[in-house]
């Protein structure tokens, strides 16, 4: 299949650019007081992210995030999948829907549909899967992602969206950036990124994001990789992140119950550190194997179906503007 992008336009001005391969967002223009900005970090080829290490903008599962020691029970079985982060499985293993060509099946101005097809066993998972992913853009300059999956058997689906945002522009000055996350609390994780399945409440600590918070790239507590428990919610935002001039705001609404903040400090080589954030909705990772945590099974009588929609705001124009007596800096 030959590797394409698609453009979605609305009545705001916004230009999202979508491919067929890993479903992937690469870039978001959007009007900026008359100045366009691209806000999502990407690469200049199309057949760069067929050698991209980072999951730039792809679309990421069956199962986003990381299940520990590649394997849970379903039912006393246990299925063992595609360990690719040393002993774990992480993103839905090698070569998976981020990595896939999806055949697009409908299209226009607003909307954009995208399927592909995983195989009985693939990477592990009890399948066969069919996902359908449906992003739309409003008038309103809010990308609204629809993620749908179908199994012939009782499996693990939680994927989710990857892009890596830079509200200032890619290619501008990308530090201090200012983050806001609506949790009380976050999963412990072990060195590996396993979650302990203890829930840790982020009050006195470097993750405690309630009040607005500007990001240092020198400060190594800025250093963020961790997955946040949000409410689940279609219309109220999960998390805030605002661009370093103040006059544009990425609001994050979903209705998975784990929002994974990462402010990209392990990227390298074609990009520098911290160069964009991510704000990912999941599963908390590792839910297969811990009871405690929020998480379903997909079945054949209970198909898979989540929302992300990812809302820009422009407070000069739409709300009062942020006070500065509200953002914490260290």
């Amino acid at each position: 299949m030959k590797l394409r992008s698609f453009v979605l336009c609305n009545a705001a001005g916004d230009e999202v650019c979508i491919s067929n391969f890993g479903a992937r967002l690469l870039q978001w223009h959007t009007d900026v007081d008359g100045i366009e900005r691209n806000i999502i970090l990407g690469y200049s080829s199309l057949s760069d992210y067929q050698q991209d290490p980072f999951y730039l903008g792809a679309m990421v599962g069956p199962f986003a995030n990381r299940i520990g020691s590649a394997e849970f029970f379903i039912d006393d079985q246990l299925i063992t999948l595609d360990a690719n982060e040393g002993v774990n499985h992480l993103h839905g293993g090698r070569n998976a829907i981020s990595d896939m060509f999806w055949e697009v099946t409908e299209q226009s101005e607003q909307m954009l549909v995208l399927t592909c097809q995983l195989d009985d066993g693939f990477n592990g998972y009890p399948g066969p899967i069919a996902f359908k992913v449906v992003y739309r853009l409003n008038d309103d300059s809010a990308l609204i992602i629809d993620i749908y999956a179908d199994s012939e058997q009782p499996t693990v689906i939680g994927p989710t969206s990857h892009p890596y945002f830079n509200l200032a522009g890619v290619g501008n000055d990308h530090q201090h950036h200012i983050l806001q996350v609506f949790a009380e609390s976050y999963t412990e994780t072990c060195s590996k990124g396993i979650p302990t399945g203890e829930i840790i409440p982020v009050e006195a600590t470097s993750l405690d994001f309630r009040q607005p918070r500007i990001l240092s790239s020198e400060a190594s507590r800025d250093n963020v990789d961790h997955n946040f428990t949000v409410v689940g919610s279609a219309t109220e935002p999960q998390a805030k992140l605002i661009s370093p001039d103040k006059k544009l705001q990425l609001h994050v609404m979903s209705d998975y119950p784990g929002l994974q903040v990462y402010t990209g400090h392990h990227l390298d080589g074609k990009f520098t550190s911290k160069e964009g954030l991510c704000l990912e909705p999941q599963f908390y990772p590792n839910s297969p194997n811990i009871d405690t945590f929020p998480f379903y099974l997909t079945t054949p009588e209970e198909p898979f179906s989540a929302q992300i929609k990812y809302q820009l705001v422009k407070p000069k124009l739409n709300t009062p503007p942020l006070k500065a007596d509200n953002i914490e800096e260290e």
